[in-house]
């Protein structure tokens, strides 16, 4: 019987949500699930998408959505690198 998969190995699958999304991003909102589950909250309530439907609903998501929109582009090189 083989043992658990490691978060990393999924990380290095190809396809996913990591292949849309990038690793930085998808890492935290894999510590964001994390951290809700050591809350005590409902695993079927920390799924990617329930996750990520609450970001884009997030007060603060206009402001960080104006401030990539915003963004110059010597900022997408510095930010935007892997």
């Amino acid at each position: 019987m083989p043992g658990k998969i490691k978060k990393e190995d999924k990380i290095k699958k190809n396809g996913g949500v990591m292949s849309r999304v990038g690793e930085k991003f998808y890492k935290e909102v894999e510590r964001i699930k994390d951290a809700r589950l050591k809350n005590g909250k409902s695993k079927d309530r920390v799924a990617t998408e329930k996750v990520t439907n609450l970001m884009i609903r997030h007060e603060d998501w206009k402001n960080i959505a104006t401030r990539i929109i915003e963004a110059s582009e010597e900022e997408v090189e510095r930010y935007g690198k892997e």
